[in-house]
C-alpha cells in the first residue's frame, strides 16, 4: 500500500465528520512525500514518515454540506464529496444491532416511502475476523445516506436512533455500524484487556487460535466434517409422492412436531383449493407466501416450484410466489424441514403469521403487546388472504447422526474488535451504544466486569472522542425462546444479564440505560421493534451526551422498605412520574390508565426449610413515585423483591408518563 497515496480507516465519499472537534485522517504515501488536505477552504499539510505513513488532524467545524475533500500529493489526487459535518455514533454488538431494516420492512413500510433524507447516513462495516492485532483500514469502506434505494441497507436501531437524533439535534448523523450476530462480549475486547482481567479461560482459547496453522487445521475439519454430514444427509433424501396421503401423518401448525426425535429431513405438505377468480388475483399482484419461523432451516415448494430457502432458525420465512404457479383447482404448498439434533424439537412458532396472501392485503408481521400496534386494513376487492394454519400432513424423510457442531472464528476473543472495531479508533466519535448480551447470558457476574472493562477500553481506544465517551446501553427485552409469558419465573439468565447492563451503566459514568424490557418479542429472538430500540437510545444519548435535562431516564428503582406484610417501593422518574396502565391478558393498553391501580410484574423469593420459591405478588401504585406490594404469606422468610424477573415477562403495565416503561430489578431484602 505504501507508496501509492492511501487514505486509510473509514474514510469515503458520503461520510459525515464529527463537527467542533479534532478529526483525523491518515493513510501512506512515498516516503517523506508531502500530503496536503483541503476541506471547507481550509488546507492542511503534512509529510509522510520514513515507513510512507502519514497523518492529519483538522477541525472541521458546525455542522453542515454537503462538502468536498481533496488528498493529495504531487502526483496524486484522492476526492471524497458529498461529505457532512454533524454528530457520528458509534453502535456495536450482535444480531440485534445488525438487523437491517429490509427485514422489518412490513413492519416499517412507510419509513420505505419517505424521500432521500441527507442527513441521516451510515456505514456498516464489513465482518471481518483476525487475531493478528489491530487493524486500521476497512477495504472499500461505504458510506449510505438514507432513501427508498438503500434504507433496507441499514441497522435498523441505528436508522432509528440517527432518525431521531437528527430530528432533535437539527444536525446531520452518521452512525458507524460495526456489529455482527451471535458475538459475544470478550469478540470485542483486546487481548491486553483480557490479560488485565485475567481471564485465562478467553485466553487460552486465543492462544491457540493467535497459531494460523490451528485456524487452517480446524477449517479443513469443519469442512470435511460438513461435507460427509451433508452427504449422509442427502444421499437418503428422497422426493415423496404428494398425490396421495399414504404413509403421511396428520400434524398441526403452528406448534410443536412431537414425533420426529432425530436430526434429519421431514416433507410437510397442504392441499389448497382455489377458484378461476383467486387465481386470477393472485396472478394481478404479487404474492406473498408467509411460514412463520422454524426449527431448523427449510426449503418451501408450491406445486413442485422452489418458492424459498432459509439455512437457519431465526429469519422469518416470507416468500414471494412467482407467477404461474398457482392454479385453479388443488394446489400443493410443500416443505422440507431439516433438523440439526436430536435435542428439541421441529417448532412452527406460535403467533407468527402463516399466510398466502396478496401484496395489497395487510398482514401483521409480528405478535404485538404494548408498542407498535399495527391496525389491520380493510380488506381491498382485488385482495386475496389464505389461512394456512391447521391440519397438515407430515412424513419422515431421512434420519441421521448429529450435525456437527459449528463454529465462528469471528465470535472468538479479540476477533471482531482487531478486524472490525480497530479500523474506527482514529475516527471523530460523540459517542458509543451498546446493544449485545444475548450470547453472554450464562455468566451476568462476569459479564458486568467485561462490560465496565469494555466501556473503559474503548474510552481509551477512541481517541479523538472525549475521555468518559458517552455510552448507552441497550438492555436485553423480552424473549423466551417460546416458552412462553409469565408475571414471574425461577431466576434465569435474561434478568441477571438485564441487572449487569444496569448496573454496568451506573458503575461506568456518563452511560445511560436503554430499557427495552417491553419491546421484545416472545417468540423471537430479534423482535422488530427497533423504532421503540433505536428511539429510546436516543433519548438515553441526548439526557447523557448532549445535557437535555428535559427528558428522564426510565422509571428506577431507589428505595425499597419492607415490613412483614408490605413493601414500599419508592421509583425515580425524573422529570415524570408514574403510571399504570390497563392490562388486557398479556398487554398493557397504553392510552388507558388502570382504575384499580395495579400493577403487574412483582414477585417475592422466599425461603422454607431450605427450599427456595418464588411466588407473584399483588401491587399497586400508591402514589406518583411509589408502589405498594403485599407479601403473600405462608411462604417462608422472605429473600428477595423481583420486578419483571422473568426471561419474558408480561404483561408489562408500570410506566413513566413519558412512556418507558419501569427498569427490572431484583433487591435482596435479607437483613
Amino acid at each position: 500500500m505504501k507508496g501509492k497515496l492511501c487514505v486509510k480507516g473509514i474514510v469515503a465519499s458520503g461520510m459525515v465528520l464529527q463537527r467542533n472537534k479534532i478529526n483525523c485522517i491518515y493513510g501512506t504515501a512515498d516516503v517523506y512525500e508531502d500530503v496536503i488536505m483541503t476541506f471547507r477552504g481550509v488546507t492542511s499539510i503534512t509529510q509522510a514518515d520514513e515507513q510512507g505513513n502519514w497523518k492529519l488532524e483538522f477541525s472541521p467545524g458546525e455542522a453542515g454540506g454537503p462538502f468536498e475533500m481533496q488528498v493529495k500529493t504531487e502526483k496524486e489526487t484522492l476526492t471524497f464529496t458529498d461529505v457532512y459535518v454533524g454528530e457520528v455514533w458509534l453502535l456495536s454488538g450482535q444480531s440485534n444491532a445488525q438487523l437491517p431494516m429490509e427485514r422489518m420492512r412490513f413492519s416499517y413500510a412507510k419509513e420505505f416511502e419517505l424521500p432521500k433524507n441527507p442527513n441521516i447516513r451510515m456505514i456498516t462495516i464489513p465482518i471481518a475476523w483476525t487475531f493478528d492485532g489491530e487493524r486500521d483500514y476497512v477495504e472499500n469502506p461505504q458510506w449510505i445516506c438514507a432513501s427508498p434505494e438503500t434504507l433496507g441497507q441499514m441497522s435498523g436501531t441505528g436508522y432509528f436512533f440517527a432518525k431521531r437524533l437528527a430530528f432533535e439535534l437539527g444536525v446531520p448523523v452518521g452512525i458507524i455500524n460495526a456489529s455482527q450476530g451471535g458475538s459475544p462480549i470478550a469478540s470485542w475486547m483486546s487481548k491486553k484487556s483480557l490479560e488485565e482481567m485475567g481471564a485465562k479461560e478467553y485466553l487460552s482459547k486465543l492462544e491457540y487460535y493467535e497459531k494460523v496453522e490451528n485456524i487452517a487445521e480446524k477449517q479443513k475439519e469443519m469442512s470435511e466434517s460438513n461435507m460427509a454430514w451433508n452427504n449422509e444427509l442427502n444421499a437418503a433424501s428422497k422426493m415423496p409422492d404428494f398425490e396421495s396421503d399414504q404413509g403421511w401423518e396428520t400434524v398441526k401448525i403452528p406448534g410443536i412436531i412431537e414425533n420426529f426425535d432425530s436430526a434429519g429431513y421431514v416433507w410437510l405438505k397442504k392441499e389448497i383449493e382455489l377458484t378461476q377468480e383467486q387465481v386470477d388475483i393472485f396472478e394481478s399482484q404479487k404474492t406473498w407466501l408467509w411460514m412463520g419461523t422454524i426449527i431448523d432451516s427449510d426449503r418451501t415448494y408450491i406445486n413442485g416450484t422452489e418458492v424459498g430457502f432459509t439455512a437457519y432458525l431465526y429469519p422469518p420465512r416470507r416468500y414471494v410466489v412467482p407467477k404461474g404457479v398457482l392454479k385453479v383447482g388443488k394446489n400443493i404448498i410443500s416443505m422440507h424441514v431439516q433438523k440439526n439434533s436430536k435435542n428439541g424439537k421441529i417448532r412452527f412458532y406460535e403467533e407468527k403469521p402463516y399466510c398466502l396472501f396478496t401484496d395489497n392485503v395487510y398482514v401483521n408481521p409480528v405478535a404485538c403487546r404494548n408498542l407498535e400496534k399495527h391496525t389491520q386494513s380493510l380488506f381491498p376487492l382485488d385482495g386475496e388472504e389464505i389461512d394456512l394454519t391447521g391440519e397438515w400432513k407430515m412424513m419422515v424423510d431421512v434420519k441421521v447422526r448429529d450435525c456437527p457442531p459449528g463454529m465462528f472464528f469471528e465470535w472468538l476473543p479479540t476477533a471482531l474488535y482487531n478486524a472490525m472495531l480497530a479500523p474506527c479508533f482514529k475516527t471523530a466519535i460523540s459517542g458509543a451504544v451498546w446493544y449485545q448480551g444475548e450470547s453472554d447470558t450464562g455468566h451476568p457476574v462476569e459479564y458486568k466486569n467485561m462490560l465496565i472493562k469494555m466501556i473503559n477500553l474503548w474510552r481509551h481506544k477512541f481517541v479523538y472522542g472525549s475521555k468518559d465517551l458517552p455510552f448507552v446501553i441497550v438492555q436485553l427485552p423480552n424473549w423466551s425462546d417460546g416458552v412462553g409469558e409469565d408475571s414471574c419465573c425461577a431466576p434465569m439468565g435474561w434478568p441477571y444479564l438485564r441487572q449487569a447492563q444496569s448496573d454496568a451503566a451506573r458503575a461506568a459514568g456518563n452511560a445511560g440505560l436503554a430499557v427495552t424490557i417491553d419491546a421484545g418479542e416472545w417468540n423471537d429472538l430479534h423482535p422488530e421493534k427497533k423504532q421503540t430500540a433505536g428511539k429510546r437510545a436516543a433519548l438515553e444519548a441526548l439526557r447523557v451526551a448532549y445535557g437535555k435535562s428535559y427528558i428522564s431516564a426510565a422509571p428506577r428503582v431507589t428505595k425499597v422498605v419492607a415490613n412483614k406484610s408490605k413493601c414500599l417501593v419508592r421509583f425515580d422518574c425524573g422529570n415524570s412520574s408514574l403510571v399504570a396502565y390497563q392490562v388486557n391478558g398479556k398487554a398493557a393498553e397504553l392510552d388507558h390508565e388502570a382504575k384499580d391501580k395495579k400493577v403487574q410484574g412483582f414477585s417475592c423469593l422466599f425461603i422454607k426449610k431450605g427450599k427456595m420459591n418464588t411466588v407473584a405478588a399483588q401491587a399497586k401504585l400508591i402514589s406518583d413515585y411509589d408502589v405498594e406490594v403485599s407479601i403473600p404469606r405462608g411462604q417462608g422468610a422472605l429473600i428477595e423483591l423481583h420486578y419483571l424477573w422473568g426471561d419474558n415477562p408480561a404483561p408489562v403495565n408500570l410506566y413513566s408518563r413519558d412512556l418507558l416503561p419501569a427498569a427490572p430489578f431484583n433487591i435482596n431484602l435479607e437483613e
